[in-house]
């Protein structure tokens, strides 16, 4: 058996160097965390008797030190729902074209304001003006927002919804994260309460 190869002095250094720098960021972070707890606290006292110009140095330290600690700690994206990552995989033809029509900016704000129309609640009184009331990333969520997509896409951005980028059964109840069984008893309930576009006539 082999002994396990032992380090050379220059990969010894480099790694004691990583060390040592890893070592000083944690100090340093150390430093920023009392810092800011002291700054912030001279802040509020300042603003609690009334010595605005006193807050205003205080609190332009506090930001300093913000900026220094996320430079060591940025922070990290929200993680996307894996079903809406099961939606996008399937749909990436029509949100590539929507992003490289629109950008980044518009094309989420489009998609978000559909989900929206979703899942705000319903309004009885007016119900243009609410929402479908749907559980988000449920099986009839994914189904109502490809039927939205469908109507509305080509008119609000130029992009039609097309019928490659439909899901089938199998694949809506895969992103929506239940079994094919599950997802076509819901499909069947909303058949049988006539909630599909189709049933209520796409205009």
């Amino acid at each position: 058996m082999n002994a396990p190869r032992q380090p050379t002095y220059q990969e010894q250094i480099a790694q004691w160097r990583t060390d040592r720098m890893r070592q000083q960021v944690q100090n340093r972070v150390e430093e920023l965390k009392y810092d800011y707890a002291e700054t912030t606290r001279e802040r509020d006292q300042a603003i609690a008797e009334n010595r605005m110009d006193d807050a205003e140095v205080a609190d332009n330290y506090a930001q300093d030190l913000e900026n220094e600690y996320r430079q060591y700690y940025p922070p990290q994206p929200p993680q996307m729902d894996q079903r809406l990552q099961r939606w996008h995989a399937a749909n990436k033809d029509y949100v590539d074209r929507l992003i490289a029509r629109h950008g980044n900016e518009k094309a989420s704000a489009y998609l978000n304001m559909i989900d929206q129309k979703l899942t705000a609640p319903r309004n009885t009184y007016e119900p243009a003006r609410g929402g479908l009331g749907l559980q988000r990333y449920s099986p009839d969520y994914f189904e109502r927002g490809q039927d939205l997509l469908e109507l509305y896409s080509e008119g609000a951005t130029g992009e039609r919804y097309t019928a490659n980028d439909t899901l089938t059964a199998g694949e809506a109840a895969k992103v929506s994260g239940v079994s094919p069984e599950s997802y076509n008893r819901s499909a069947q309930v909303l058949n049988q309460q006539g909630r599909y576009s189709w049933q209520q006539g796409k205009k």
